[in-house]
C-alpha cells in the first residue's frame, strides 16, 4: 500500500475523532488529538514503510471507535472514575498469611518464606516491602516467644513451713501442760519475679508487638487493592 492511502485512512480516523470530541473544551480536545496522532505515528513507524492497508486498518481498530474514545474522555473532567481494583494473586495472599503467623506454623522459616514472597511480588512498592519486613521481624512468633520467656524466668516451688506447737490444757490426771510436737505446713514460694512496674511495661510491650504485625498486614492488604496488576496489562 502506498503512503497516500495510509495517510488518507489516518486522516479520516482523526477527522471522525475530532468531530466526536466537539463537546470537550478546546485544550482537552487538542491534547487528545495530539496524543492519538503521536501514537499512530509511532505504530506506523514500527510497521515499516511496506505496511499493508489491512495493517493500518487493524491499527486504527485497536485504538478504538472515535465515539467511544470521546465518551470516555468526556467523563474525566467532571466525573473522575475510580481505577478498578485488581484481584490478589496466590503469592500476595500467601505473603499476607505467612508474615504474621508463618513463624508459628513453621518456626522461624515460615516468616522468611513470607518475606521472600513479599519481595518477589511486583504489586507492592519498595517502601511497602521494607515496612512489611521490619515491622515486626518474626511476626506473632516474636511476642509469643518473649511471653514464654517471661513466664519461664519466674519459678515456684512448695516448701514446708514449721508451725509453732499448741499447748494443751492439763487433764485432771496430769497436772503438767502437754504440748504437741512442732508440725509443718506446705507453702508455695515463687522466685525470680520482676517488679510490678516492669511487669506492666512488659505487658504493654507485648500488646504492641502483637498489634504491630496485624496492623502491617492490614495496611499491605489495603495497598494491594489500589496497586495495578502488571500481569493484567
Amino acid at each position: 500500500m502506498n503512503a497516500t492511502t495510509a495517510d488518507q485512512l489516518v486522516a479520516s480516523y482523526l477527522a471522525h475523532l475530532q468531530a466526536a470530541l466537539h463537546d470537550l473544551p478546546t485544550a482537552r480536545r487538542e491534547e487528545l488529538l495530539e496524543q492519538v496522532s503521536e501514537h499512530i505515528a509511532t505504530a506506523r513507524a514500527e510497521l515499516g514503510p511496506h505496511a499493508s492497508e489491512a495493517d493500518i486498518r487493524l491499527l486504527l481498530e485497536r485504538l478504538g471507535d472515535p465515539a467511544t474514545i470521546a465518551a470516555e474522555a468526556g467523563q474525566r473532567p467532571d466525573e473522575p472514575t475510580e481505577p478498578p481494583r485488581t484481584r490478589r494473586g496466590w503469592m500476595e495472599v500467601a505473603a499476607l498469611i505467612l508474615l504474621p503467623i508463618g513463624g508459628i506454623i513453621i518456626p522461624v522459616l515460615g516468616w522468611f518464606v513470607g518475606v521472600a514472597l513479599l519481595w518477589s511480588s511486583p504489586r507492592w512498592s519498595v517502601r511497602d516491602k521494607w515496612l512489611g519486613t521490619l515491622v515486626v521481624p518474626g511476626g506473632l512468633a516474636l511476642p509469643g516467644a518473649l511471653g514464654g520467656l517471661a513466664v519461664s524466668t519466674q519459678g515456684c516451688s512448695s516448701a514446708p513451713v514449721p508451725v509453732s506447737p499448741v499447748p494443751v490444757s492439763p487433764t485432771p490426771v496430769d497436772s503438767a501442760p502437754v504440748s504437741l510436737m512442732p508440725s509443718t505446713t506446705p507453702a508455695t514460694v515463687c522466685t525470680g519475679g520482676s517488679p510490678g512496674w516492669l511487669q506492666v511495661l512488659s505487658a504493654v510491650a507485648l500488646v504492641v508487638l502483637v498489634l504491630a504485625p496485624l496492623a502491617t498486614v492490614i495496611y499491605l492488604g489495603r495497598r494491594l487493592q489500589h496497586q495495578p496488576n502488571p500481569a493484567a496489562s
